[in-house]
Order: C-alpha cells, then sequence, then structure tokens
C-alpha cells in the first residue's frame, strides 16, 4: 500500500498535521515512539492560546484527544530511515517498512547528555531527563538539577513542589534563562543555587546515592536521591540525508509557492517544529508549523495525483 502522508513525529507539530491530515480524509499514518514530545516536560504551558494555564501532560492529552475524534492513533514504532525510491518516500521502521506520496518529519528535539560516568548506568535508577515525568518519585527526597537555563529552572520550580531540597548547578558564572524563571529559582527556599560548577560523576549502588562536581579547582561531592539532566536538545534526525544546519535542525524552503512551503531540498518530503531551522522553539509555533507542512503536503500530493494521472 502507498499511502498518501507519513507523519513522523508525536508532538504538537506532528499531531496538528494529523488533525488536518485527518480532516482531509487522505490515507495517512502518523509514527512515533512517543506522544506529545518536548510538551509533556513542561511543568506549566501558560501561553498556549486559549488556556491560561495547562500542564504540558494535559496539553498533549488534548492534543491526543482532538485526534481521536477522527479515530488517529499512533503508531508507535522506532524510525530507522527515511529515503526516496522514484517519486515515493520510504519510511523504514524497526519493524515494517512504509511507502507514501509525501512525508513530514515533525520528531522534535531530544534530551543532551552530559556523558559522565554514571549516567548511562543509572539512567531509570535516579537519573532522569524529564522532571515533569519523574519529579512525582522524589517527594521529600533531595535532588540535583543540572543546567540553569530555562529548562533548568523550569525544572527546579517543578520539583520545588515534590522534593525537599533541590540543588541547581550551572557551569557558567551566573545562571542563564529567560529572568522571570531566574528571578522565581532565586527566591525558592528549597533550591540551592551553585554556578560555575562541572558535574564529574554520578554514582550510587541500586540506584543514585550522589554525585561529585568540581569548583574553582576543587572536587566536591553531594549526596542525593536522584539528577535531572537539563542542558539542551539534540535534533533526532539522524535517519534522513534531508540539508540540515550546523546544529542539525533540518533546512525548510520557504516559498509563496504553497505547495515548498515547509519542504526540505528533497521534494515530497517536508518538515514541522522543533526540529526544523525555525528559529522561535514554542509549541503554539510548533502546532502552526504542522499545520502549514500539512497545507503544503496537500497540494504537493495533490499535483503528484496530477502527474500520475497524465502519464
Amino acid at each position: 500500500m502507498i499511502y498518501d502522508l507519513i507523519i513522523i513525529g508525536a508532538g504538537p507539530a506532528g499531531m496538528s498535521a494529523a488533525i488536518y491530515a485527518a480532516r482531509r480524509k487522505i490515507n495517512f499514518l502518523i509514527i512515533s515512539m512517543d506522544i506529545g514530545g518536548q510538551m509533556s516536560w513542561s511543568s506549566e504551558v501558560a501561553n498556549y492560546p486559549g488556556t491560561t494555564s495547562v500542564s504540558g501532560v494535559e496539553l498533549a492529552k488534548n492534543f491526543q484527544t482532538h485526534m481521536s475524534v477522527y479515530g488517529t492513533k499512533v503508531k508507535q514504532e522506532e524510525i530507522t530511515k527515511l529515503s526516496k525510491k522514484g517519486r515515493i518516500c520510504v519510511v523504514k521502521t524497526k519493524k515494517n517498512t512504509y511507502e507514501s506520496k509525501a512525508v513530514i518529519i515533525a520528531t522534535g528535539k531530544s534530551p543532551r547528555k552530559l556523558n559522565v560516568s554514571g549516567e548511562d548506568k543509572f539512567f531509570g535508577k535516579g537519573v532522569n531527563y524529564c522532571a515533569t515525568c519523574d519529579a512525582p518519585f522524589y517527594k521529600n527526597k533531595t535532588v540535583a538539577v543540572v543546567g540553569g537555563g530555562n529548562s533548568g529552572l523550569d525544572a527546579s520550580l517543578f520539583l520545588s513542589h515534590y522534593a525537599k531540597k533541590i540543588y541547581l548547578l550551572e557551569a557558567m558564572p551566573q545562571l542563564g534563562g529567560e529572568a522571570y524563571l531566574r528571578d522565581k529559582v532565586l527566591a525558592s527556599k528549597k533550591v540551592a543555587v551553585i554556578t560555575g560548577a562541572k558535574i564529574k560523576e554520578i554514582f550510587g549502588g541500586a540506584s543514585v546515592k550522589g554525585f561529585k562536581y568540581e569548583k574553582d579547582g576543587k572536587e566536591n561531592s553531594i549526596d542525593v536521591d536522584g539528577v535531572f539532566i537539563e542542558i539542551g536538545l539534540l535534533t533526532k534526525t539522524d535517519f534522513t540525508n534531508v540539508q540540515k544546519n550546523r546544529w542539525g535542525e533540518i533546512m525548510l524552503f520557504r516559498s509563496t509557492k504553497s505547495n515548498e512551503e515547509n519542504m526540505t531540498n528533497v521534494p515530497g518530503i517536508f518538515a514541522a517544529g522543533d526540529t526544523t531551522d525555525v528559529p522561535a522553539k514554542q509549541i503554539v509555533i510548533a502546532a502552526g508549523e504542522g499545520c502549514k507542512a500539512a497545507l503544503a503536503a496537500f497540494d504537493y500530493i495533490n499535483q503528484f495525483d496530477k502527474k500520475s494521472k497524465a502519464k
């Protein structure tokens, strides 16, 4: 079977594209290992139009509920390769191979790792990358958050609802992120900020027991029950050879021709959301980009069908 469209990713961009595809009644698939993407990691979303305040998990569920109105379900498979066979897009997963006239890549980003001793060993045993997901497991416990940008600040604030003590470590001399988040963190009695600190090791037994860090040339150790790593994100685009910038973000064409909007350098392969070079990384923007990519893909599919009939 050749599908009209395959959407890779089920964050705000992918699910928005799926809603539009369902309304157009085209034959499509949405494939993703997870549902919600980075949207699910936000403790609070207060800038999404139509709602003054909602958790990221709740907002992701709202998107999923909207998709379900049209009977759309996410096929949870891991993508291994996206290529072209003539005019047809070929999507390979670890389980199956699918073909389509067009593809939208909306894979978002994944957590950047520290690459220190103990990080992999204790993943799921005290090492975490999602405070929204795992904070409730640390009620009345002591944790560390690594990273003083927006992600680390947000994670620290969310964890303060559960943990009794939070150590926030930043490698730079000062915290980064937005001023209002910094002010809230610095005002919290539960959060101890350590700047100029470089994590050297995460240690423990059956689970995390603490971490070692270097500051001013001296090594220090702090006992904690968990470590949340919040040092940025990486694009998840290694399965495709479309053109990317130096950060691994997919580069998009922007044209007055509607069926080229959100298209990559490969005809028929579109992209949307944080995985692209669109500069502002926001949920509302990702959702809008998913809509744009879907509309452009519909135009492309129509042209594809017209050319096929003309032959």
